[in-house]
């Protein structure tokens, strides 16, 4: 096995160090509380988890070159360079996967239903809310929720998401959106969702009506379609493990 495999399997994954993260810091927080202060709390969890993952690389490299040294007696410089140019490719994209993993724990600690990676023509968005099977009999009352720390590239990806449903969200840190990109968003019916202290600060996202605070996106979207969805019959607390909720607790309770 590879010196970078053998670190790899040593370390959280992102699911597992979000929810560990989001269970530290909501420890006694009610839930409006969390809403009404929901952009510090992405962004606390987003840093804490970053600082969680790189000292369990530093620990797991570090146990991992020991027993190596100690079997070997000795280390490969090629193999060392190529652990540490693995390592940091790797650390890029756990960040942006570990952005998703930030709304699967704050979504589930809120109560919220969604099924995760859902098939739309081709097209997988992180979280189709409240329900693929609600989503596929009410397309035109559901909520289609992707979460991308930096678009880059990813911009063509969004759109084509965006582009099989309705309501759809882009939560995001990225604060390089330039004014056109935000007006082709508005376009394709795309609400980009920032931190509250993101869209006060830059000038393009104050003055466009789709840049939309995490708290302006509960308030105004997320939690008066929760009271639709009731409305409408749909159970939003499981009564088991199966369900509609299955896809988020399984994947916090195993």
């Amino acid at each position: 096995m590879m010196l970078f495999e053998k670190v790899k399997s040593r370390i959280p994954d992102n699911d597992q160090l979000a929810k560990e993260v989001a269970d530290e810091i909501f420890a006694g927080k009610a839930p409006e509380e969390i809403k009404s202060h929901f952009s510090d709390y992405v962004t606390q969890i987003h840093d804490r988890i970053y600082e969680k993952y790189v000292l369990a690389e530093r620990r797991a490299g570090q146990q991992v070159i020991d027993e190596q040294i100690e079997r070997h007696s000795t280390i490969d410089f090629s193999e060392m360079s190529k652990l540490m140019m693995s390592l940091s490719q790797s650390r890029r994209s756990r960040a942006g996967q570990a952005f998703e993993g930030i709304f699967k724990a704050l979504f589930y600690k809120l109560s919220y239903p969604y099924s995760d990676q859902v098939n739309i023509e081709g097209a997988k968005p992180d979280f189709v809310m409240p329900s693929e099977e609600f989503f596929r009999t009410n397309p035109l009352d559901s909520i289609i929720f992707t979460a991308k720390r930096t678009l880059r590239e990813r911009w063509r990806q969004v759109v084509t998401e965006a582009n099989k449903g309705y309501g759809f969200f882009l939560g995001t840190f990225d604060d390089k959106i330039s004014a056109n990109q935000i007006s082709q968003a508005a376009r394709h019916k795309i609400y980009i969702v920032v931190p509250a202290s993101m869209k006060k600060e830059n000038p393009n996202y104050r003055e466009a009506y789709n840049v939309l605070t995490f708290e302006d996106f509960l308030k105004l979207h997320l939690d008066p379609a929760m009271d639709r969805w009731v409305a409408a019959g749909f159970k939003t607390e499981p009564e088991s493990s199966t369900g509609m909720y299955q896809g988020t607790f399984e994947e916090f309770d195993r």
